[in-house]
């Protein structure tokens, strides 16, 4: 029978999955997740993946009216941000590095949170899942995702959750998370790498930029669909190190999906990795993301202004 054992840190932890498209990083998310509701921490999941696979991978049904991403959402969450903060001029002048400041509306892991009940789905008292969205018809030809994601660097910017608390969000596959400023607001961030060339590019060069973005320390490798020792060989061969940790492939897991199933640590015939990527992670100093977050903000600023001056296109 499966223990969820315990997990060893107790301040608030912030976490994200991603990796190439296909290699499984959603579905560890959920896994994730799973096993941080059975050691009783309280959480919120993020589906910030333009394909949507977490929410309903945790049993939600990802309702475009619901993603946080929607016009009328996006004007609700940043009107409770702004609170009565002077300093950022009005919901309208939101960019998405706008960080919080004084009376800022905050927002917190508990299930009496205005924003987790207006824009959350509870999957119990503890646990919460939202989702970013997707395009939409009446975005063809005019939609950018990264657009979509500010209202998340603007929740993430303005949550507080408390000691023992965790946010795992599944991101967009690939690198797109050095596009704005989501790399920097997380204190761990799983690369998921199957056995393939392909794979293994996206996670090279996802920890290429992360070096270059000052948070490579963050970064953990994480081998999945892993078959044999071969498999296990070739990841370390091409990724130059030993990934963290490794998922062999599982035919629990596997059965569980076909039969339309939510993943759960029980399908896994090992779910010690889930384990030690939870012992893995360590809260970002907040000295450390205060200035990472200011230098994003003012690059952002700093290309609104110029945007400003050019006028009208």
């Amino acid at each position: 029978m499966w223990s969820a054992g315990a997990v060893t840190s107790f301040l608030e932890m912030k976490i994200a999955f991603t990796g190439k498209g296909g290699s499984g990083k959603s579905t560890l998310a959920a896994l994730f997740v799973g096993y941080l509701r059975a050691t009783g921490r309280r959480v919120l999941a993020v589906d910030a993946d333009v394909n949507v696979h977490l929410a309903p991978l945790l049993g939600v049904v990802a309702d475009s009216a619901a993603a946080l991403s929607h016009p009328d959402n996006v004007t609700a969450v940043r009107r409770h941000l702004l609170g009565t903060n002077p300093l950022v001029g009005g919901v309208d002048r939101f960019v998405a590095t706008t960080p919080a400041g004084p009376g800022s509306g905050l927002v917190t892991l508990e299930s009496g949170d205005p924003v987790l009940a207006r824009h959350a789905v509870a999957l119990d008292e503890r646990t919460h899942v939202m989702h970013v969205g997707t395009y939409e018809p009446e975005d063809i030809g005019a939609g950018c995702y990264h657009g979509h994601l500010s209202i998340l660097e603007n929740l993430l910017s303005h949550l507080r959750p408390a000691d023992g608390d965790w946010v795992v969000c599944d991101m967009v596959a690939g690198t797109d998370a050095f596009a704005n400023s989501l790399h920097a607001q997380f204190d761990a961030i799983v690369v998921v790498v199957e056995p393939t060339p392909e794979s293994v590019t996206v996670a090279c060069r996802y920890r290429e930029l992360a070096a270059a973005a000052g948070v490579a320390d963050l970064v953990t490798l994480v081998g999945n669909k892993v078959v044999d020792d071969v498999d296990v060989d070739y990841l370390r061969r091409e990724l130059g190190a030993e990934p963290f940790a490794v998922l062999r492939a599982q035919a629990g897991l596997r059965r569980a999906r076909q039969a339309g199933d939510c993943p759960r640590p029980a399908d896994l015939d090992d779910p010690a990795p889930l384990r030690r990527i939870a012992e893995r992670v360590r809260p970002m100093p907040a000295e450390r993301r205060a200035a990472q977050l200011r230098a994003l903000h003012l690059k952002v600023a700093e290309q609104e202004r110029a945007r400003s001056q050019l006028g009208p296109a």
